[in-house]
């Protein structure tokens, strides 16, 4: 006579193997670039690339800022492109460098927006938030091929001390 839990746990565990992997279905591509001086500089600017095949389907286009208690501003303007890239006499701009304010406390309390993402101790001090920012919602792209992302900080100190790390994710449109 076997012992049932060992033929439940293998079960239970391809149950939430296949959970997991059907979590987040609109996820296309997502991808981080960290900081390890805890400091984003003007001159790093962070870049991007990603395949598109499907032309009928509808994008959504967020980056992310992750930031410490350390950042010394409420808010953070980032300025970002998105390319087609073709060969190298030909490369077209599907969105040119625009610039977007992303506020990151709320002006009132100074309570910082965003997820924690982990934290030191039983405090706040030590958090990483971590701030979704929709760039562009419901966009379609003309051709299949590799585009690239970029981004970067548009602040006056060339350093900001307090960003950790920005990232970006491609997620299809959900349909309902």
């Amino acid at each position: 006579m076997s012992n049932p839990a060992k033929l439940v746990l293998p079960f239970f565990c391809v149950i939430l193997a296949l959970f997991n992997t059907s979590c987040d279905s609109q996820l296309v591509h997502e991808e981080f670039v960290d900081y390890g001086n805890g400091a984003w500089n003007v001159d790093s600017l962070a870049s991007f690339n990603f395949d598109v095949e499907d032309l009928n389907t509808e994008y959504n286009l967020i980056t992310y800022i992750r930031n410490t208690n350390d950042y010394p501003f409420q808010n953070i303007y980032i300025k970002y492109s998105l390319v087609e890239n073709g060969t190298l006499d030909k490369v077209d701009t599907l969105i040119t460098e625009t610039i977007k304010d992303c506020q990151l406390f709320e002006v009132k309390t100074g309570e910082p927006f965003g997820k924690v993402e982990r934290s030191v101790g039983n405090s706040s001090t030590g958090a990483i938030y971590t701030h979704p920012v929709a760039l562009q919602k419901n966009m379609k792209f003309p051709k299949k091929g590799n585009y690239t992302f970029q981004i970067a900080h548009f602040m006056r100190p060339d350093e900001l001390t307090g960003v950790i790390g920005v990232g970006y994710r491609l997620e299809k449109v959900e349909k309902k």
